[in-house]
């Protein structure tokens, strides 16, 4: 998740932040909490496991720092002049909802972090703070220990389907400042993209957006040890990389959805930090993150992350660990020592049922803006198409012949046989039955619930013939792990629905019946007994 910077030491205090050569692979603090207007995207960097601050809002988000408009090929400039904070700033077209946030720096910090949008400033910074020409909120002064702040943020909440006809209507100065791109930027850009979206049948630049974060996601290695790129960034990680980090995954992605026309900037913050209550969250410096803003008219910018979340995650979990066994101080604020915090979830009860149930187009190349003008809907597939049969996996059905239990087939039903014993025992035979029940049919809600309760299941099917989710395991590691072992990209078609319903833009009737019907099929896999219990069910 670290953002910018390359073996220099970064000199803080600069409008500019210029860097000079020398010294051990730094972490991306200097460069981004400063909040500066130009942003490097170099070489290696290392992870910093210091607490910065502590959150507390009764969801988790991205808590953004600044954006950048103008793409050099080697750098990130923020255009436009800031202005004074005057007690408000305007809310985001379409429809949103409200997220308190107060937060509070455990040590010196440079810069307001927030959801976006925010529209609210609170606290002594906001009586020097700064609005920048984005509408990104920046301290007039350097926030000290224990200073505190609330932002009241309203965040988009447009559906999949909505961004998808929301069309290419870009106001006049959307599309020239966030299409921009240097002269210098290779064709071969622009074509690879116009592929992407090929492949994708994207149509729409939701879908387009889309089609480009998951390609980045599978097609490159996330690694905090590359070299200093020397063209291009985008072309470097595009054609001659293997791996890179959220800068150069964040920056490909703007680059490539402004081959297309797409408007698209690029954005520095902090992922959500460690939960630590239900509402409280501790963020160190390995959470600072580059991620992607694509606009869309009606719904003003929304998130995207090409980033691939898994292997990242691993590293900063591995860095704080190091750090705690070393002494080192700063490490853990707020109880972030004792583990996360889970959110309390209906599951089966794992001492009772057997389980733990959580270029500028290189004008020529393509015009910018030409690509989407009908604005229609397209479907998505990403790299493997939703309802297939998984590898190994016949498109037969419940009823060949020859079936014969498995080793889970024996593993499932003795937990629901538990399940239901114990149920009579304790809970009552029917909430007990239901609980076990709801792995085998899913009633459809909205598009939504239906993501959610599709990683519900996933996470019961796991522990009764895997294992459960571990206590400070987040969703897209357990999911990776499952996907490692036997799950596949079924699991992580479930994953990636669960995200876009709870913290991106929400998850369209197709995407979230995929996500069902992955689950079904892993069930139809691995637990096929059940499977036909529910079928003789329902006949």
């Amino acid at each position: 998740m670290v953002v910018l910077t390359s073996a220099v030491t970064v000199v803080p205090g600069s409008a500019t932040n210029p860097v000079v050569p020398g010294g051990n692979s730094p972490t991306v603090e200097s460069s981004l909490v400063s909040n500066a207007d130009s942003v490097g995207v170099l070489g290696s960097i290392t992870l910093s496991p210091e607490v910065r601050f502590t959150v507390e809002a009764d969801d988790s988000d991205y808590w953004r720092v600044g954006s950048y408009d103008r793409y050099t090929g080697g750098r990130w400039v923020r255009s436009g002049e800031a202005r004074p904070y005057d007690g408000g700033l305007a809310s985001p077209p379409g429809e949103t909802e409200r997220l308190s946030q107060t937060v509070t720096a455990r040590g010196q910090l440079d810069a307001l972090p927030a959801a976006w949008k925010p529209v609210e400033l609170s606290g002594r910074a906001a009586d020097t703070a700064q609005v920048t020409d984005n509408d990104g909120l920046r301290p007039g002064a350097t926030l000290l220990e224990n200073d505190t702040y609330t932002v009241v943020s309203e965040r988009p909440t447009a559906t999949s389907g909505e961004l998808r006809r929301a069309g290419t209507d870009y106001p006049g100065s959307v599309r020239s400042r966030y299409t921009q791109l240097p002269d210098s930027t290779p064709d071969r850009v622009g074509e690879r993209t116009a592929e992407v979206l090929e492949r994708a049948d994207a149509s729409n630049p939701y879908d387009a957006a889309v089609a480009v974060e998951r390609y980045l996601e599978r097609s490159k290695e996330y690694s905090l040890d590359v070299p200093n790129p020397q063209g291009n960034v985008a072309d470097e990680f595009l054609f001659e990389m293997d791996s890179g980090y959220c800068v150069y995954y964040a920056t490909t992605m703007v680059v490539m959805l402004r081959t297309q026309g797409v408007p698209a900037r690029f954005v520095t913050g902090y992922t959500s930090g460690q939960q630590v209550s239900e509402d409280e969250y501790v963020v160190r410096g390995l959470d600072s993150h580059a991620w992607v803003e694509v606009y869309f008219p009606g719904h003003g910018w929304i998130r995207f992350d090409p980033t691939p979340s898994g292997a990242r995650e691993s590293a900063e979990q591995s860095s704080v660990e190091a750090a705690r066994e070393g002494g080192a101080e700063n490490v853990d604020a707020a109880g972030s020592a004792n583990g996360s915090y889970e959110t309390p979830t209906e599951t089966a009860d794992p001492a009772t049922a057997g389980s733990g149930l959580g270029e500028t187009p290189n004008v020529g190349a393509v015009d910018p803006g030409s690509r989407f003008e009908n604005g229609t809907a397209a479907t998505v597939d990403g790299l493997t198409e939703p309802g297939t049969p998984a590898a190994g996996e016949s498109g037969g059905g419940d009823g060949e012949e020859g079936w014969s239990p498995t080793r889970d087939d024996v593993a499932v039903g003795l937990a629901t046989l538990l399940g239901v014993v114990a149920g009579a025992r304790r809970l009552g035979v029917v909430d007990r039955a239901r609980r076990a029940l709801r792995l085998l049919r899913q009633s459809r809600v909205d598009p939504g619930t239906d993501a959610l309760e599709a990683f519900r299941r996933l996470e019961y099917l796991a522990a009764v013939v895997h294992r459960p989710r571990r206590p400070g395991e987040t969703p897209r590691q357990f999911v990776e792990a499952l996907a490692a072992d036997r799950f596949g990209d079924d699991a992580r078609r479930v994953a990636e629905a669960y995200e876009r319903a709870r913290y991106g833009g929400g998850v369209d009737e197709r995407e979230a019946a995929a996500a069902v019907e992955a689950v079904d099929r892993l069930v139809r896999r691995h637990a096929p007994v059940l499977r036909r219990l529910g079928d003789d069910r329902a006949s």
